[in-house]
Parts: C-alpha cells; sequence; structure tokens
C-alpha cells in the first residue's frame, strides 16, 4: 500500500480585520476587511478546524509573508452586514494534551463564529462552542487554556465585513 504523504500546517498567526465599502461586499467591504488585517494580497483558501500538535503560533514580524497573488490557508470566521448593523467574527482556539500534566501536545482544535454579536455574548458563544467541539469529538484528550480574538464593526457605509483569520505560513510532509 503507498503511503500518502500530506501537507502540515506548520507556523501560523492571526490577524483581524474590518472594513466598510458603498459598492459591494466581496469587492468592496470583505476586500477592505481583508486589507485591514494586512492578508488582501492573497487568494485566501479556507481549512477547516484543527492544528496539528508540531504547528506554532507566530507573530508577523517572525515570517516571510508568501508572494502577492499566492494562496494563503486560512481558518477564518467572516461576517457581512448592512448600514446601521453591528457584526462581529470570532476564533478560539486551544491546544489538546495526551495527559492531565499538559506536556504532550497532539493537536489543537479551532472554532469560529460570525454574526450580529456583541463582543460580550461572542466570547461566551465561542467559549461554549469549542467545549462542546472537545467534549463531543475529542474528550479522550485535555483541553489547554482556550485563546479567543475577535474584530466587531458597527457599520457606517452601504456595506460591512469583519473577520478574525488563523493563516498558515510554511508547511512541512507527514510521512507516516
Amino acid at each position: 500500500m503507498k503511503k500518502i504523504k500530506n501537507r502540515v500546517p506548520h507556523q501560523f498567526f492571526i490577524t483581524k480585520g474590518s472594513g466598510c465599502s458603498e459598492f459591494a461586499v466581496h469587492p468592496g467591504s470583505y476586500h477592505m476587511a481583508l486589507h485591514d488585517a494586512g492578508i488582501s494580497q492573497f487568494n485566501i483558501i479556507g481549512y477547516s478546524s484543527v492544528l496539528p500538535a508540531t504547528s506554532k503560533l507566530v507573530s508577523l514580524d517572525e515570517v516571510d509573508l508568501p508572494p502577492f497573488g499566492s494562496e494563503m490557508c486560512t481558518i477564518l470566521a467572516c461576517s457581512h452586514g448592512f448600514y446601521g448593523e453591528h457584526i462581529s467574527a470570532g476564533i478560539i482556539y486551544a491546544w489538546m494534551y495526551k495527559d492531565e500534566n499538559f506536556e504532550e501536545k497532539v493537536g489543537g482544535v479551532v472554532c469560529e463564529l460570525a454574526g450580529y454579536f456583541e463582543t460580550e455574548a461572542l466570547e461566551e458563544r465561542l467559549y461554549s462552542t469549542i467545549e462542546d467541539l472537545h467534549k463531543r469529538t475529542f474528550n479522550q484528550y485535555y483541553l489547554g487554556e482556550p485563546q479567543v480574538i475577535t474584530e466587531s464593526l458597527t457599520i457606517d457605509k452601504r456595506y460591512g465585513s469583519a473577520l478574525v483569520s488563523l493563516c498558515f505560513v510554511d508547511y512541512g510532509i507527514c510521512n507516516e
């Protein structure tokens, strides 16, 4: 049987942004939110919500970003709305460990949420979501301390977008 060699995300950074536009969502407010987050020069590709044990959080100062127009794989929470509405997006993530000593990392889990939330309500829902996801799918592991990142916006133009993104910047190859 042939072994499959998958790419494994290695380093990632987290960013957030918001933007408004009089003209449209995707070529307008969404692009402005990506610009505010510092990732508008990339083609965004969505990932689901797990982190390999070997991956690590870095700051933007620590990485060389890929070239203009290249792909950026992300775990993204994004909300869109209209004039006068208050929108929010958030990500919560936590590492999982083999035992209660929190020494051997097995991976991480990420939850994204977006909509019409005040920040406190969004954070409460994110904590409930990660606890439920952990309990229902990964309860054989111990959940570490969750980290929350949110972005909110009261829209002052016709369209608005708010986003939070966990962005992968490099990869290794899994030979297992």
